[in-house]
């Protein structure tokens, strides 16, 4: 990495035409997959002082206060003054390295009690970041996955519903002329994207059954079977031919 950063050149495209190389000596390149790793050794000195601060919540034994996924950072606290003195430490450690917190980025969640004789203030004063003052949102996507200040999973598998929707007519659009195997595994891979579903903690029964009922109208408009055909004696010729494709 000392040689590379010694001798590496850059230069910028623009449609196509090239200018002329030039040196750089810090940062990685676009999407690099080095990136989130040497960037969490960056700041791992920061993350220690944030964590022996022990201002945070705690989750049995242990003291919870810092969730980081390279520059995704999340702050933890009981509290509405415990949840400022940790912003105003952050941005202090930040500074120390170098470092600033986006304040157009950073919003904030309330978390009420489920039980309501627990909840002591239903609004808040504004938190505060270098000065400015932060939003509060009732819902954000973190890493990918949508979270509600109700912990319920409702709007994610609504739009995990409009997705299948949209990938199966895409694969019905270009695809249908394809062999059994190709769509099983078209299906499989596309359609089927439900690989958060263990974060699903708290839905509506509803919302589940229109995702099976989602589930049920795409396998069959993929395979082109009749609405009114059974799923299980779908599965079970589908399975019974796809065997038959392998043998």
């Amino acid at each position: 990495m000392a040689f590379w950063y010694a001798n590496q050149q850059l230069c910028v495209r623009w449609m196509s035409t090239f200018s002329r190389f030039f040196t750089t000596t810090n940062g990685t390149r676009q999407g690099s997959i080095l990136w989130p790793y040497l960037f969490s050794r960056y700041i791992r000195e920061l993350l220690y002082e944030v964590v022996q601060s022990k201002c945070g919540c705690c989750i049995g034994d242990m003291m919870l206060n810092v969730l980081a996924y390279a520059d995704d950072i999340v702050l933890l606290a009981p509290s509405w003054r415990a949840i400022q003195d940790l912003m105003h430490w952050l941005n202090k450690l930040s500074t120390n390295v170098d470092m600033t917190c986006s304040t157009k980025k950073t919003v904030c969640m309330v978390f009420q009690p489920k039980q309501h004789k627990k909840i002591l203030w239903l609004s808040f004063p504004f938190l505060t970041l270098e000065s400015e003052c932060l939003q509060y949102v009732s819902s954000l996507k973190y890493l990918g996955h949508a979270i509600t200040s109700t912990l319920i999973n409702d709007i994610y598998i609504q739009r995990k519903i409009r997705n299948m929707f949209m990938r199966t007519n895409m694969i019905v659009r270009r695809f249908s002329q394809c062999s059994l195997d190709v769509k099983v595994l078209l299906f499989k891979s596309y359609c089927i994207c439900l690989y958060e579903a263990a974060l699903w903690s708290t839905y509506n029964s509803g919302t589940i059954s229109k995702l099976a009922a989602c589930y049920n109208r795409c396998i069959k408009t993929v395979f082109g079977f009749r609405r009114s055909k059974s799923v299980i004696i779908l599965v079970c010729i589908i399975a019974r031919l796809f065997s038959c494709v392998l043998g």
